[in-house]
């Protein structure tokens, strides 16, 4: 079904997807933690209203499939919120069935303005309101009922959604027993609108008017409803007291009857409507108030202040030069205290923008225990995810591409790490396998990490599986500490796995995680226990647009190491070098780092004498690399290769210094893995 959008709804749809999105989202993780604990009257209305939001937006729309589909979860939650209803493993199988569509509409309707027709989804409203009206089977199985529409079906939901028995037509006014007296605050047409269905509550109320014809909704109406239930508020709310009404003949004889409100039934839920407490809310909101803006207008306002750096790095050595060559003190003073100032100024600044690229790894953690649950469920194993540091904030462009390894990763803790329930309480381990999700801020860097308490890696099926392909010489196996055996299994095509599985492939994809992390200038190092289990941590920067380098010479040309990962600086001493086989190694402090030369690794001829050395850590590897000069540190902003360089080993991108020259920014990580086979086994 194709929606027309006219191009001054255009925004409006762009800001409904963008909300319904990160509202499915919140739900993947909130429906698992209600499958855990469906007693829970928080998650329960937590996620009735984030449904009730999405149904509100699409029927503003008019997204008839989207409402009818919201709806009918909507009113499944409202009875398990009431106690209408218990929650179990294959209705909440349903749910996210239901979920899922609604899911696949949206993308739909964002890339085509398309939307399913009612036809489409009626398998799934069909077991929809069959579990709305409790008729789901024993079995697993679902009966189909003859053909009815969608629409039809929606409207049988509509009647029977209520916590109290209700009639499809709503009495009016003068069919209830009672006068509503309302507080001075209610807006009158809100109060008219509850007169005409006594009988419902606000959620109801509101259900009726998104279901009329589009021409026949009050939008305002609407608006005002869904803003008092995202409050919190109910009918009970509004009401200052329900009183029998007068008989009919003398309800005109006296209009307002003050004298005998004793008679009156007991107030609903007077005490509940304290006017403090109800606008409690409504602060809160007001404090966090946000706006959506276009990821690319803030990449957008980034590389201005990136520019703005350079600029300011130019100034201060222009400034350093001036010094020099000008005799007036007092003025040079006053441009340094300019200066000075620009330059908070502009770190301030550049601080903000990078924050507004930040996001909470939450926004990809939250879709995991909907995968965990789904894929323990298809292989037969019980598992509990933990998920630790949600908050811990990370570049929008890095998380958007972690996502990926992430699952393959948590899908292979399923697949191959933990163990089967029986296997796993015949080796008095609990019958629940664990897997943990975490991120940490450390510095400049982001840890993330997987951990389970599973079968474990064998080192020495490693080792074995490597000789076969021929990854590896017997000898150099022998010589291998189980860190660098377990670096193995990042290698294209290796894997230990004797089955092909449907959940995770044989071999294929370890090898496209470790390039995915390596292309973010990041880390990634596996460790595992035989028996106890496997823990994979990821090492990444915070941000990969501008970030603190150390600059080193050799000959002429300048390169930038990126700071994070450089760990001490040495004088170059030729009489700590020694010959390991074929390769060098420097001998520090009882330690032995494998040893280069960095115009070696970049065959350029040394015209020079090497005077410093730097340790460099990669991963869980020191490296020492001689260069003939330091030019110390400088915040830089990163510029991305051209197509025809981005492939080039060693190279991370480029910047323009202070004084305008270009310089190459190092990848240590993919100058060395152009060894890697010729280094297994070498002291590190």
């Amino acid at each position: 079904m194709h929606i027309n959008i006219t191009e001054d709804m255009q925004e409006i749809l762009e800001e409904f997807i963008q909300e319904a999105e990160e509202i499915l989202e919140n739900l993947d993780q909130e429906l698992i933690e209600l499958e855990n604990d469906p007693t829970n009257k928080d998650l329960l209305n937590q996620i009735f209203r984030g449904i009730h939001t999405l149904k509100g937006g699409a029927g503003f729309l008019g997204l008839e499939s989207i409402i009818n589909l919201a709806h009918v979860i909507e009113s499944i939650f409202d009875k398990l919120r009431n106690d209408q209803m218990q929650l179990d493993s294959n209705k909440m199988d349903i749910i996210l069935e239901g979920i899922d569509i609604l899911k696949n509409s949206l993308r739909s309707l964002q890339e085509t303005h398309e939307i399913p027709d009612p036809e489409d989804i009626s398998d799934i409203m069909q077991k929809l309101h069959d579990l709305l009206e409790d008729k789901l089977p024993e079995t697993q199985e679902q009966p189909k009922r003859d053909e009815q529409s969608a629409i039809e079906q929606q409207n049988d939901a509509s009647a029977q959604g209520n916590h109290e028995e209700m009639q499809n037509e709503s009495p009016k006014e003068e069919d209830s027993d009672f006068e509503i007296i309302f507080k001075d605050d209610v807006d009158p047409a809100v109060a008219e609108l509850i007169k005409k269905y006594p009988n419902k509550n606000m959620s109801q109320i509101l259900d009726e008017l998104i279901l009329l014809p589009p021409e026949e909704r009050d939008m305002d109406l609407i608006l005002k409803l869904d803003e008092l239930i995202s409050q919190g508020k109910d009918i009970d709310d509004l009401v200052l007291e329900k009183r029998p009404k007068p008989k009919k003949e003398a309800q005109k004889e006296e209009p307002k009857p003050a004298p005998k409100p004793q008679k009156a039934p007991e107030p609903v839920a007077v005490q509940k409507a304290a006017p403090k407490p109800a606008q409690q809310p409504v602060k809160k909101k007001e404090e966090t108030e946000t706006i959506r803006i276009d990821i690319d207008r803030i990449s957008t306002l980034m590389n201005l202040v990136g520019e703005l750096v350079l600029d300011r790095n130019r100034i201060v050595k222009l400034t350093s030069r001036f010094r020099t060559n000008c005799g007036d003190l007092e003025a040079i003073e006053e441009l340094n205290e300019a200066i000075a100032g620009m330059s908070r100024s502009v770190s301030d600044l550049q601080e903000v923008v990078m924050k507004l690229r930040m996001q909470p790894v939450k926004r990809i953690f939250s879709k995991f225990p909907r995968i965990v649950r789904d894929l323990a469920k298809k292989v037969g194993k019980k598992i509990n995810l933990e998920l630790e540091g949600e908050d811990t904030e990370i570049d929008r462009s890095i998380l958007n591409q972690l996502e990926d390894p992430l699952i393959h990763l948590v899908r292979n803790s399923i697949d191959h790490g933990i163990e089967p329930p029986q296997d796993r309480v015949a080796k008095g381990k609990p019958e629940y396998g664990t897997i943990i999700l975490s991120a940490l801020q450390e510095g400049d860097r982001i840890i993330v990490s997987i951990e389970d308490d599973g079968r474990g890696i064998d080192p020495e099926k490693v080792k074995q599986k490597a000789i076969e392909k021929g990854l590896i010489k017997p000898e150099q196996a022998e010589q291998m500490s189980d860190k660098e055996v377990f670096e193995l299994i990042f290698l294209p095509g290796f894997s230990t796995a004797s089955e092909v599985s449907d959940l995770s492939g044989r071999g294929v994809g370890m090898d496209v995680v470790a390039n995915t992390i390596h292309a973010l200038r990041g880390d990634i190092e596996i460790d595992s226990k035989l028996g106890k289990g496997t823990k994979i941590t990821m090492k990444l920067p915070l941000t990969v647009a501008i970030i603190r380098t150390l600059m080193v010479g050799v000959n002429d040309r300048i390169f930038a190491i990126p700071l994070f990962s450089v760990v001490e600086i040495i004088k170059y001493r030729p009489q700590d070098i020694k010959d390991v086989g074929t390769y060098k190694s420097l001998m520090l402090r009882d330690d032995v780092y494998l040893f280069f030369h960095l115009n070696e690794l970049f065959d350029i001829e040394s015209e020079n004498e090497n005077k410093f050395v730097i340790i460099i850590n990669i991963g869980e590897k020191h490296i020492a690399i001689a260069v003939d000069n330091l030019y110390g540190e400088e915040e830089i902003v990163i510029k991305p290769l051209g197509d025809m360089l981005k492939e080039v080993k060693g190279i991370a991108g480029a910047t323009i210094t202070g004084d305008g020259k270009v310089v190459l920014i190092l990848d240590i990580k993919s100058l060395i893995d152009t060894k890697r086979n010729d280094l297994i086994g070498v002291v590190s």
